[in-house]
């Protein structure tokens, strides 16, 4: 019997240690799905050619045979399986070779060119077993695996896979949610279809494709009488009424305006399509919040008017002739500006003209402004009804608003008419001037966007500038984490969208390339890697023959955090991942080149093996 027991006691013993390791060989795979683990060896080194058919690199194409005779093209995808197949018979006095340009489920373009010329003389396209489906010299592009399109002058036909024409000189044509909806025009007549060439809508233009991580989430469909509309792409239609206008918000919903009666009614729509929160038309508001405002002393600018939530309105003092905000609860005005006492011009534009810079269902940002035809100065306002604040104004006539941005924590960046910029804090305090723009880049902007191109960085946490107007700093959106960069005669400094150091690189060292989330760089004889993800760097050892290079030169990129290494005197191809651990070494090799599917995660490695193409796959 303890025998007995004693077995079963190792039997469950054993079951826990399998079922532990199992539990973190599952962390691990999960924590490691960017990491490469795993190097396959799809073709042997029998092919005079291999290469990624576009930039993309989603299929590469073998060629393999006799470079002036007869010749299979193999083409192959990111999991080593061949998906389309052709032969050619070249000869030196052959004018044109057929290269692939598309790869789909159901067929092939292949562009004619001329022996060592990329240009395209014609096309045709082919099903997967190499058999032709259409010919023209007019471009033609892939759509998806049912469509293609041909570009003739300024017009386009459109295809399906079998290569029917499905509709002839159509004009404006744009694809949405993955290339599965295809808008264009046709004898003026605007058409969406969708993947099997249906017709959706008749009379409809696409406003705007709403996405969150490349995913569509709906689109804003716009008819002939220029209102909006919610449209699903889950089942390609309309939902729910029109709207007059909209504004997206942050969390990819609309703040909705639909008129109603003779005042206009806000709605906030969620992202499937359902409202999720009514609020009071303006003319319903007007009636609840005249009853709070003592009219005898006071006139109220409708359009501060927006929400029933509001804590203040922006109104004119009758008696005083000036105009300021009012508190709803507390009933005390503050006064702003003076109205002129007396005009005998008649001016068409407004007492105050606003201009929306924000709103969402819990804020609203107005620019205000009184010119010097109403008001004594004039004058520029920012003002938020929601808390009843004026969170930045401006009197003097040569420094006009052109943009305002504002940020969690209160800092401010304003752009003046004559694109000077103005850094102030959240007591509007001004830090700064400049001819650059200014990224506070430790605080989540709430409003507003900086402009494209360089930039000085500022810390608010530190309350100092990180870089300066002799080093100034560009945002690097190449990998899927963006990050700042600037050199100084000494370091190039990389900083992280939180304003966090990244990395400060020697200037010798300082050419960096980027991938997916990596940056590589040599040092003396280390490559070095360092994840956005993390920010962490580690460091794999070279000897004196090794390179991170292609054989043309090229440095190759970190895609996966792969560290790919070639020894020219030994001809020795190391394929390591970013935990420094070494998953494959190729003898008798070279890299001849790298190309990265994003689209399935996949790397594909072509290694030259005297004057022969081998193909390798790393996941």
């Amino acid at each position: 019997m303890k025998k007995i027991v004693k077995n079963r006691g190792i039997q469950i013993g054993v079951v826990l240690v399998a079922l532990v390791a199992l539990i973190l060989l599952c962390l691990f795979n999960r924590y490691d799905e960017n990491v490469i683990t795993k190097v396959r060896k799809v073709l042997w080194a029998k092919y005079y050619n291999i290469e990624c058919i576009n930039e993309e690199c989603e299929f590469v194409a073998a060629y393999k045979g006799d470079k002036n005779g007869k010749t299979t093209i193999k083409i192959i995808n990111s999991n080593g399986k061949i998906v389309g197949k052709y032969k050619e018979t070249y000869s030196k006095k052959s004018n044109f070779r057929k290269a692939p340009i598309y790869v789909t489920k159901n067929y092939i373009i292949l562009s004619l060119r001329k022996n060592n010329d990329t240009s395209n003389y014609g096309f045709i396209v082919t099903n997967t077993k190499g058999k032709k489906i259409y010919e023209t010299k007019n471009s033609l592009y892939s759509i998806s695996d049912k469509f293609f399109y041909e570009k003739k002058g300024d017009a386009y036909n459109l295809y399906n896979y079998e290569g029917t024409l499905l509709y002839e000189n159509i004009k404006n044509i744009e694809f949405y949610n993955n290339k599965e909806i295809i808008s264009f025009s046709l004898n003026d007549e605007l058409i969406i279809i969708d993947k099997k060439s249906n017709v959706i809508l008749n009379g409809y233009s696409i406003k705007e494709e709403i996405k969150n991580n490349k995913k569509t989430l709906y689109l804003i469909v716009e008819d002939k009488n220029k209102s909006y509309h919610y449209f699903d792409v889950k089942d390609n239609k309309i939902l729910g009424d029109s709207f007059n206008s909209y504004i997206l918000l942050s969390n990819n919903k609309l703040l909705v305006s639909r008129k109603e009666n003779n005042g206009v009614k806000k709605e906030i729509i969620g992202v499937d399509g359902k409202i999720e929160k009514e609020i009071s038309s303006i003319s319903n508001l007007h009636d609840k919040l005249i009853s709070k405002v003592d009219l005898d002393n006071y006139l109220i600018f409708e359009d501060s008017i927006i929400s029933p939530d509001q804590k203040g309105l922006l109104v004119k003092d009758i008696k005083d002739n000036s105009f300021g905000t009012y508190d709803i609860s507390t009933k005390k005005y503050e006064k702003l500006y003076n109205f002129k006492d007396y005009t005998d011009a008649v001016y068409e534009e407004p007492i105050l003209t606003f201009n929306n810079l924000y709103e969402d269902e819990n804020n609203a940002y107005f620019q205000v402004g009184c010119s010097l035809n109403y008001c004594n100065e004039k004058n520029i306002i920012v003002y938020n009804p929601y808390n009843n604040n004026v969170s930045y104004k401006v009197s003097n006539p040569e420094k006009e608003i052109k943009k305002y941005r504002e940020y969690e924590n209160g800092f401010k960046v304003i752009t003046y008419i004559d694109n000077t910029y103005t850094l102030l804090n959240k007591t509007n305090e001004e830090l700064l001037t400049s001819a650059y723009d200014i990224e506070v880049v430790d605080s989540k902007t709430i409003l507003g966007k900086k402009d494209n191109g360089d930039l000085l960085l500022y810390s608010s946490k530190e309350n100092k500038l990180i870089n300066s107007e002799e080093t100034l700093a560009i945002e690097d959106n190449s990998a899927n984490y963006s990050f700042y960069k600037f050199f100084t005669d000494d370091y190039l400094y990389l900083y992280s969208n939180s304003g966090n150091l990244i990395k400060e690189i020697p200037i010798r060292y300082s050419k960096i390339t980027v991938s997916d989330k990596y940056i590589s760089y040599l040092t003396e004889n280390k490559i070095n890697l360092i994840s956005l993800d993390t920010n962490k760097t580690v460091s794999y050892k070279l000897n004196q023959m090794e390179l991170v290079e292609d054989i043309d030169g090229a440095s190759i990129k970190p895609y996966k955090g792969a560290i790919i290494i070639t020894d020219h005197e030994n001809n020795i191809v190391k394929v390591a991942n970013y935990y420094q651990k070494t998953i494959k070494k190729i003898k008798k090799s070279k890299v001849k080149s790298i190309g990265f599917d994003k689209k399935n995660n996949k790397i594909f490695l072509i290694v030259k093996q005297d004057k022969k193409y081998g193909l390798y796959i790393i996941k």
